[in-house]
């Protein structure tokens, strides 16, 4: 799902969170893509099990694979219940 062109856009799914040392995590996803001047920043919301996020959320690195195989570093800045927030720490790739 997309917004106008001088929007930003948004996409759900379902994934992936994998962190080093941490099982990794099945997540629904809404991701908020921006423009900025050093390429596309994303940040969103995970919902998922709060027992396999809470040990992610400890961790300052994290992956999130989205359903389409692409896969780019985040880090979750918050967890509460089930539903955790993030951005992106690294490249974005076109999803």
């Amino acid at each position: 799902m997309s917004e106008p062109e001088d929007g930003p856009n948004i996409h759900v799914g379902r994934g992936i969170v994998l962190a080093e040392g941490c099982e990794s995590v099945r997540v629904r996803y809404r991701i908020v893509l921006d423009k900025r001047a050093d390429g596309p920043a994303a940040t969103g919301t995970l919902t998922g099990r709060h027992a396999g996020l809470f040990p992610i959320w400890l961790e300052p690195d994290a992956q999130l694979r989205v359903k389409n195989g692409r896969s780019f570093a985040i880090s979750l800045t918050d967890l509460v219940g089930d539903v955790a927030e993030f951005e992106s720490t690294g490249p974005v790739p076109e999803l």
